[in-house]
């Protein structure tokens, strides 16, 4: 279903008040019902530097934003090899 530009900038106004609430999740919700790349990428972010980097993954998938995948991959791979070496 296609929604007006009206009601798209409206609901991206209502995600981000969410999202300073607090209230990252219901943000997500409404960031991901309208394809809001740019407030799926700050909530990625928001995980990433909260230590939860496959959230933080999930939403860099949903944005499709590739660096930001290539980067925490890379870190992730990183760890998993330093866990491994430990053993």
């Amino acid at each position: 279903m296609k929604i007006s530009e009206k009601d798209r900038v409206a609901l991206i106004r209502k995600g981000n008040q969410l999202f300073n609430e607090g209230k990252i999740e219901m943000a997500g919700k409404i960031f991901k019902s309208i394809n809001y790349i740019d407030g799926l990428i700050r909530i990625g972010d928001y995980y990433y530097k909260k230590s939860q980097p496959l959230k933080a993954l999930t939403y860099y998938k949903e944005a499709n934003c590739k660096t930001r995948i290539e980067e925490l991959s890379q870190k992730m791979f990183e760890v998993l090899k330093m866990w491994i070496k430990e053993e």
